[in-house]
């Protein structure tokens, strides 16, 4: 008869086979046509005279939203858009991490109604292609192609509003924006949760979400011409629930790391909101009733901080 410790060597082999051959047939993403720029890391004191040198120079200061990382938080980056609108506030420069970089291109792509309908309509199942390999869980092909199918443009370069999508190089360890380039390809490189999603090979280097290195760009919207930076964060206020699981573990690791690592940047924005999600969950967009209280909070957030935005800006209504 066969020995246990021999049949349990055989099993074990099996499912080594198993996982190889899955491996061997899974996705394999590489964008090599997406432009990327390195983003230069400003000390918080020199992003300030530097912004203000320039707001002092001109008649109308350039403002920018940077759209921070914080997966189904990002909700409550559709609150701060609608502040802005009923103000008639638009930003001509928008950048975005990970859901935020989902919000930077809907915003520079669709007036504000449009977006509302398009992330109250949104559902998970639509961006999530399951992956059954060691690359990662999700390929993440269906959250480019649902990036592509509600912006409309071809290109970032050609949206209306000056646009940076930012993702981390983890073969050079630095971080980088997308200027140009498939917007859907763009998002999902700056999506790619590292361990969750398959990530993305770009001209031999490895890209990952770009909240490893820069979870609110304000950086990103800096370099791209902005003298005025509203930084939206929608991660750090909150930590994720802590559960003796893998996920919850790996959240919670990634969100003191991401909190810790971007903390100078985030500060560096003139206006830096951190609106507190209502759902501690990273990953619960939830119905109707969840999406408004998301959106709420990040409305109540935003209203708040508009008599200071007015006064930057010189406007007096």
């Amino acid at each position: 008869m066969i020995s246990a410790v021999v049949l349990a060597r055989f099993r074990h082999f099996i499912a080594l086979s198993l996982l190889f051959t899955l491996s061997g047939c899974s996705t394999t993403n590489e964008y090599n046509d997406l432009t990327a720029v390195d983003i230069k890391l400003v000390a918080n004191e020199e992003a300030a005279q530097t912004a203000q040198l320039s707001a002092d120079n001109i008649d109308k200061p350039k403002l920018a939203i940077a759209f921070g990382g914080g997966a189904s938080r990002g909700m409550m980056h559709l609150g701060v858009m609608r502040a802005l609108e009923e103000e008639g506030i638009k930003a001509d420069i928008v950048t975005g991490t990970s859901v935020g970089s989902i919000a930077a291109a809907l915003y520079s792509s669709n007036e504000y109604l449009d977006v509302q309908r398009k992330m109250f309509e949104f559902a998970e199942h639509e961006v999530v292609d399951i992956n059954l390999s060691r690359k990662g869980l999700i390929k993440g092909k269906a959250l480019a192609k649902w990036v592509n199918k509600h912006t409309g443009y071809d290109d970032i370069s050609d949206l209306p509003i000056t646009t940076g999508i930012v993702a981390t190089n983890l073969t050079q360890q630095k971080a980088v924006m997308f200027t140009a380039g498939d917007i859907g390809e763009a998002v999902q490189t700056s999506s790619s949760v590292p361990g969750v999603f398959v990530p993305i090979y770009h001209n031999e280097d490895i890209l990952v979400d770009g909240g490893v290195l820069s979870l609110v760009p304000v950086y990103a919207a800096r370099q791209l011409g902005a003298d005025i930076v509203i930084g939206v964060d929608v991660f750090c206020s909150l930590p994720p629930p802590l559960k003796y699981t893998a996920v919850d573990t790996m959240a919670n690791t990634f969100w003191i790391q991401s909190c810790i690592a971007t903390k100078q940047e985030v500060d560096s924005a003139d206006i830096a909101l951190a609106p507190v999600s209502p759902d501690p969950s990273l990953v619960n967009f939830g119905g109707p009733l969840e999406r408004t209280a998301a959106m709420e909070v990040g409305y109540q957030a935003m209203r708040e901080a508009l008599p200071e935005l007015k006064a930057m800006l010189g406007r007096s209504f």
